[in-house]
């Protein structure tokens, strides 16, 4: 359920342009504070991101606790990210420069002049739970992680890879695959009956002890069995990245497979699989060199972040333990 609020007087929107903060501190983060509006802001924003993804909403506004504590755990981790990314930018002496400051007053001038002026801008600001203060400081971060990747991870950064370490990472944590689908929804994309779910598996575990036969043409079965029209149209193989199998259940094993070894059978979110690794070729390498590379530092600047975060040092109020869904709203000031 959306707040609505008054807009401030005169003398209320220049204290909210002043920087200063009148929200009780909600987080820290090795010692830096975070107040509860900006909390609040990330509490919003995960409630809206979560709604939809389920496709659901609270139409009376109540959340259950489940709910609450799921977009909290997800804001505290987001707030520990940026406060980090911060703290590593100050002690690699990271600091915006003056074409940052400007390209950032220019944004904020152009969403001002867009929503007709100050008045605007700060009711738009709050319909989505934010303040000017954290408006500023949300889009300085995005900075901040920027000039921290590209100073660790970036073509001269302190952990930026050889050819040959690009070419070790392109082996380790990509695999070519074919697979045979056996799909678990009906033809108007619903759930098949457990009967039919169960004929499905059935099959599958029939077709792998053909596909697992020494000699067997994995190509032909999978142009008599599967079901899934990208992998007929793709029917010699397609290269998945280390990010697209960790998000894929089906496909969770396929860096332990050996080349040209078959596994299965494993239920994804849509089916039953059987799955194929074959080798990678060094013309796949060549001709995406420069999206491996991108995988490579995304997992690098990752990796590095998680270490910072597990080592820091986090506590929260008991502001934070009060704010709920319901009433975050009451500190976005």
């Amino acid at each position: 359920m959306k707040k609505r609020f008054a807009l401030p007087a005169c003398a209320c929107l220049l204290a909210l342009l002043s920087g200063c903060s009148p929200s009780p501190e909600a987080i820290t983060v090795d010692g830096r504070d975070v107040d509860a509006a900006e909390l609040a802001f990330y509490m919003e924003y995960n409630r809206l991101n979560l709604e939809n993804r389920t496709g659901t909403a609270q139409a009376d506004g109540a959340y259950d606790e489940q709910t609450t504590q799921q977009v909290k755990e997800e804001s505290l981790d987001q707030i520990v990210t940026a406060e980090v990314v911060l703290e590593k930018c100050e002690e690699y002496g990271l600091e915006l420069t003056d074409a940052d400051e400007k390209a950032l007053k220019e944004n904020k001038d152009a969403l001002i002049e867009e929503h007709g002026g100050t008045a605007g801008y700060l009711e738009f600001l709050q319909a989505s739970a934010m303040t000017d203060r954290v408006y500023d400081k949300f889009q300085a971060n995005v900075y901040y992680y920027d000039k921290l990747y590209n100073y660790l991870v970036g073509d001269e950064g302190e952990y930026a890879y050889s050819d040959e370490e690009l070419r070790q990472f392109f082996a380790d944590h990509y695999a070519q695959v074919q697979y045979i689908r056996f799909s678990l929804l009906d033809d108007q994309g619903e759930p098949l009956s457990d009967s039919e779910a169960a004929a499905q598996l059935e099959e599958a575990q029939r077709v792998l002890r053909l596909a697992q036969t020494p000699g067997c043409n994995f190509t032909a079965l999978l142009g008599q069995y599967n079901d899934d029209t990208y992998m007929s149209a793709n029917a010699d193989g397609i290269v998945m990245s280390h990010s697209q199998i960790s998000g894929s259940p089906q496909f969770d094993e396929l860096l332990s497979l050996e080349n040209n070894e078959v596994g299965g059978v494993y239920e994804g979110a849509d089916g039953y699989y059987i799955v194929k690794r074959l080798p990678l070729t060094a013309a796949y390498y060549d001709n995406n060199r420069e999206a491996i590379q991108q995988e490579a530092r995304d997992a690098k600047f990752n990796e590095l972040l998680d270490g910072w975060k597990e080592d820091a040092t986090v506590h929260t109020s008991k502001v934070y333990a009060k704010m709920d869904l319901e009433n975050l709203w009451d500190y976005v000031k």
